[in-house]
């Protein structure tokens, strides 16, 4: 079984235009915005949405790394920050001591036990850093191992070499939040690029990459299991632009969506 995802400048409080997963069609945990202030290697953000379900054991907590709150900067992925929870309510939570660093691009992952789901919210700290992938849209269809997405933005890069079926490289990461496992979690697992820390194996079939559109075709290897996409499953995807150095940390953008129902 694969290992589970453990997954700072200006004093003011700034409001982050990202990327949820919410969906109002059903009752899901919803995020709908997420705010920043502080400072690089020391940032406090508030959580705000519906259904976040009432206060987990051991929450408030110093130094910890909930499972039914998992911040994770694209930098170190998918390891999930040490934080400290100072309050949470079905429609808030108010997090300090992020150590990441302003323009880093972050994944919020928020897990209602009572529901048993979770809602993912994916954007910058602050604001985006310069020369990172913009990811304007993700287009959605089909399910399971056959879920094709169409991800158009700008700042992709040339098409790096390997992209067809079963691709996986420090370019693309796939992230999925299981909520149909039995966990505290939804179990979190990666397709595409394991990571610097946890490593799932499971491959990618891209069928086109350009600067500004990448078509992933479903699922390559390792597919199954555990590793699957349910129906209306918080998903992120991370892109560096093929040109990057950094393999697979600095450089990255998150976002996050939900599967087709």
């Amino acid at each position: 079984m694969a290992r589970r995802v453990r997954c700072g400048v200006a004093a003011a409080t700034f409001l982050l235009v990202g990327f949820s997963t919410a969906n109002a069609a059903i009752s899901v945990p919803k995020i709908h915005d997420v705010q920043f202030s502080g400072q690089n290697g020391n940032y406090s953000a508030t959580i705000t949405g519906e259904n976040f379900g009432v206060t987990p054991n051991g929450i408030p907590c110093n130094a910890c790394q909930p499972l039914q709150l998992q911040i994770v900067d694209v930098v170190s992925q998918p390891a999930q920050q040490t934080i400290n929870v100072t309050s949470w309510s079905d429609t808030s939570i108010t997090v300090t001591g992020i150590a990441v660093s302003k323009g880093d691009s972050v994944l919020v992952g928020v897990y209602n036990q009572t529901l048993g789901n979770v809602d993912t919210w994916g954007g910058p700290v602050i604001k985006q850093k310069k020369d990172t992938p913009i990811i304007s849209s993700i287009a959605k269809s089909g399910e399971g191992a056959d879920l094709n997405l169409t991800i158009t933005g700008s700042g992709f890069g040339p098409a790096p070499s390997g992209i067809g079926d079963n691709f996986e490289s420090p370019f693309f990461v796939f992230t999925d939040y299981n909520a149909q496992l039995p966990g505290s979690d939804g179990f979190p697992w990666n397709g595409g690029f394991c990571g610097q820390n946890d490593c799932n194996a499971v491959t990618v079939n891209i069928s086109s990459w350009t600067d500004t559109q990448i078509v992933m075709d479903g699922f390559g290897t390792s597919y199954g299991n555990d590793w699957v996409v349910n129906p209306h499953d918080a998903f992120c995807v991370g892109i560096w632009s093929s040109q990057s150095t950094s393999n697979g940390t600095t450089g990255g953008t998150f976002v996050c969506k939900r599967a087709p129902k």
